[in-house]
């Protein structure tokens, strides 16, 4: 029966680990050339497998190899931190190579920090599914590297037939049929597989000016709505109070609200990194007291400043953004 094993990750250093090797995919020459060429045509088909390299890694530790002695391809791997699982995927093999693993996680790692006992995934999918909502059968907090109890396997056998059915029902499925995905997640994945289809080479001459153009103009937001905004909010970003007109954009809170979509409720005013940022729910908004929250991820740069900034709001209330709105956006973003 196939094992769950879940790598937590709440440390700076793990998820910086996870963005070189989880969140992207790792640059195939860096694999292949280190290991030797008795490997290669392992590591051709585990790439193949894996619609790419990814991987992770334990460290020297007793309790950790342990595990990894444990684990067979086909195992399942579950990332978790900040209490939710962000990460699902497939164990393709595993390896003991502290050359690949310094060529992957960094040459200056220390020897008792480095993941030397490393396996290759399948390509992760993106999550966003807190702990509570799996609590009946997996446990709510992990310490480093762990691996579910045999009795919880069994049990999950038992109730869902396999635990390949429990992985589809429970967590990749959701009520609409689909990947519980951070907004993060899904724009991950969207550029993963842009990047494998090309789609981003650049036309020349007078079409890719025409392009760039069309981007930019879709981008700002439809301009009646952009329009709507900017008088709204002052002709200023709505978090920084950024008033230079040509980069302040029409951010949608939520996709699509039915005729609502257009409506100023469903609408900030935001400097464009701060869309970007806002789109991939590294940024979004405390209701309770309308201030800004961040992602982990930018605790060390430099938008830690904007960390508890209240949010600038409309005079006129009808046009202030909807609290259900930004609270479905910040549930989406796992915040």
């Amino acid at each position: 029966m196939p094992r769950i094993f879940i790598a937590a990750t709440e440390q700076a250093r793990d998820r910086a680990d996870l963005d070189r090797s989880v969140a992207r995919a790792i640059d195939r020459q860096r694999v292949i050339q280190s290991f030797s060429d008795s490997t290669y045509p392992e590591l051709i088909e585990i790439e193949r497998q894996g619609r790419g390299f990814y991987a992770w890694g334990l460290p020297t530790q007793d309790d950790q190899v342990e595990h990894w002695f444990r684990m067979s391809k086909g195992d399942l791997v579950l990332v978790a931190y900040m209490g939710a699982y962000r990460h699902y995927a497939k164990v393709l093999g595993r390896y003991e190579n502290a050359r690949a693993a310094r060529a992957i996680w960094g040459e200056d790692t220390d020897a008792g920090l480095l993941r030397q006992y490393l396996f290759f995934l399948s390509e992760p999918i993106a999550l966003g599914q807190p702990y509570a909502a799996l609590a009946d059968y997996l446990p709510e907090s992990f310490n480093d590297f762990g691996c579910i109890n045999d009795d919880v396997i069994r049990r999950l056998e038992a109730d869902f037939g396999s635990v390949e059915r429990f992985i589809r029902r429970r967590l990749l499925n959701s009520a609409v049929g689909g990947p519980i995905l951070d907004i993060s997640g899904m724009i991950q994945l969207s550029e993963r597989e842009l990047a494998r289809l090309h789609t981003f080479d650049p036309d020349s001459g007078k079409a890719g000016r025409n392009q760039i153009i069309e981007n930019i103009t879709r981008r700002r937001g439809h301009p009646a709505f952009r329009q709507q905004l900017l008088a709204a909010y002052d002709y200023k970003c709505a978090i920084t109070s950024f008033n230079a007109v040509d980069a302040l954009e029409a951010v949608y809170i939520v996709p699509f609200r039915g005729k609502f979509t257009q409506h100023a409720s469903n609408g900030l005013l935001l400097r464009a990194d701060l869309h970007t940022l806002f789109d991939m729910g590294k940024v979004v908004i405390d209701t309770r007291n309308m201030t800004v929250i961040l992602a982990d991820a930018l605790a060390d740069t430099s938008y830690r400043i904007l960390a508890g900034r209240p949010l600038r709001l409309p005079l006129d209330q009808e046009l202030r953004p909807s609290t259900e709105a930004l609270d479905l956006h910040r549930q989406l973003s796992g915040l």
